[in-house]
């Protein structure tokens, strides 16, 4: 016997996999040719179609035998074609390929599947899109139920009640553009064996001018799942997203977008699951708007603010080496606190380039010119900034926990016990000797030492993150505490 299918809150158009289809590929005559072939889209893969058939080869000369050189490629903005099924697609941003006269093969970066036909040259603009992304739970911190009743001692009437809560749903506006989480739910109530509800999150974005799916992605969806990445301290997935022209129309007539790094698996919003995933920000208790959020870190990274720069793509990266990670958290820390301090900098040094030539032109009338010379090539033309005054800086404000944390850590045990100098060697500046000999090659520590520390820098970038951003103490003080299991 068939097990019952599990009920889902939210239900997509379209299922990933392999469709029939029949292609309209450029005839290299301005006009179109119907080729027949198959439409791959599926997770963790770039959307791929293959043409069967008598495709619009380029003969070097004609007639019988022709001749044509391989593989020949065409670079397309869109390419459409209509499933079996009666639905459409259109590949974006891609390219064909002819390996021989008989077989090609298509690759976009993007598909969208619809009811409604594509145009062959230009991309659908779209006025809203609908996705889902891993943690928004979390970070939203309203749940869909306000209260249950259920039966508490014998004798009372065997009814089990959900209300829903019609609050937990927040909307934003800025600037053209609205924004809205809410959650979806289904309901299986005429089984006459079991009753059930579930939840998932659902996030709409709506603009007053109507975007294309690219534009969506790169705009609005890619940092947007790099925000939710930082806020939730891990890599969180795009689990779906579904575009529609006339934001009015329901879920089963939007397009479906397709792409690598969509899974086509929406969730159900669990207590288990909201409770594993940590965020830092609760937009309700902290009172802040996620569309607020997302525009500060679009202005920063606009701006080119090295922590954004550097950090953006690490938040949804996976695997990466500690040695890696570790320079490149140090490297976004110092990057940070000279475009904040950049006009403080600035001062500095004016003021150390007038009192180098002041001292200079006194060493000048006391040394033999070779020394003078030795001494002029050496001594610093440019005030000391660096990695070792941003880390003193970043480690007052943070809590007094990531310090002893650091403390206690093999790497930095070892770069203390190896300092000549007297007394205990500053936690920042043995950060900096460490960094400093991984970068000129002098030495190396064990990958696992490194990868505790940059575990803690990890969360500190964070917290400095978070604070550039515009969130309160409190959320800045949770991305940098350390999650007890």
């Amino acid at each position: 016997m068939k097990p019952a299918k599990e009920i889902s809150a939210v239900k997509l158009p379209f299922e990933t996999g392999e469709y029939l289809i029949t292609w309209q590929v450029p005839d290299r005559k301005g006009g179109y040719t119907s080729i027949p072939g198959l439409l791959t889209v599926d997770r963790g893969k770039y959307p791929t179609g293959v043409l069967y058939g008598d495709l619009p080869i380029e003969w070097v000369s004609e007639g019988a035998p022709g001749v044509a050189s391989f593989p020949q490629r065409l670079a397309f903005d869109v390419f459409t074609g209509r499933l079996s099924s009666g639905a459409y697609v259109a590949l974006m941003n891609g390219e064909i390929s002819y390996s021989f006269p008989g077989s090609g093969r298509a690759v976009g970066a993007f598909a969208a599947l619809s009811l409604d036909a594509f145009d062959t040259s230009d991309h659908r603009k779209y006025a809203s899109i609908e996705l889902q992304i891993e943690g928004l739970e979390s970070v939203a911190g309203v749940a869909p139920i306000s209260h249950v009743k259920m039966p508490m001692k014998a004798g009372d009437q065997p009814v089990w009640e959900a209300t829903v809560d019609m609050d937990a749903k927040f909307t934003w506006s800025v600037g053209g553009l609205t924004m809205t989480f809410s959650y979806d739910y289904s309901v299986r109530a005429l089984d006459g064996y079991e009753f059930r509800m579930a939840f998932g999150p659902v996030l709409r974005l709506t603009s007053d001018e109507p975007q294309s799916v690219v534009d969506w992605w790169l705009e609005w969806v890619r940092p947007l799942r790099q925000l939710i990445s930082l806020l939730t301290g891990a890599p969180r997935e795009a689990r779906y997203l579904l575009a529609a022209v006339d934001e009015g129309a329901p879920r089963s007539h939007r397009d479906q977008v397709f792409g690598w790094d969509i899974t086509h698996l929406p969730v159900n919003s669990t207590r288990a699951a909201v409770e594993e995933i940590r965020s830092a920000v609760n937009l309700a208790s902290d009172n802040l708007s996620l569309l607020d959020l997302l525009h500060a870190w679009r202005g920063q990274v606009a701006a080119r603010h090295p922590l954004f720069e550097t950090y953006g793509a690490m938040a949804t990266a996976t695997d990466q080496h500690p040695r890696s990670r570790f320079l490149l958290l140090l490297q976004a820390l110092e990057g940070s606190h000279g475009y904040e301090n950049r006009a403080k900098h600035g001062a500095d040094k004016e003021k150390y380039g007038a009192k180098r030539e002041d001292v200079l032109a006194r060493v000048r009338q006391l040394l033999e010119k070779t020394d003078f010379a030795f001494i002029n090539k050496h001594l610093r033309r440019e005030a000391q900034q660096g990695l070792d005054s941003a880390l003193a800086d970043l480690l007052k404000r943070l809590p007094d926990e990531v310090s002893e944390e650091f403390a206690k850590t093999d790497l930095i045990s070892a770069v203390r016990k190896a300092d000549t100098g007297q007394g205990t060697l500053p936690l920042q500046s043995a950060l900096t000797r460490a960094r400093n000999t991984l970068s000129h090659g002098s030495g190396s520590f064990e990958p696992q030492h490194l990868a505790i520390v940059a575990d803690i820098l990890e969360r500190s970038v964070r917290s400095e993150a978070i604070r550039l951003l515009g969130a309160p103490l409190g959320a800045q003080k949770r991305a940098a505490e350390k999650e007890e299991r």
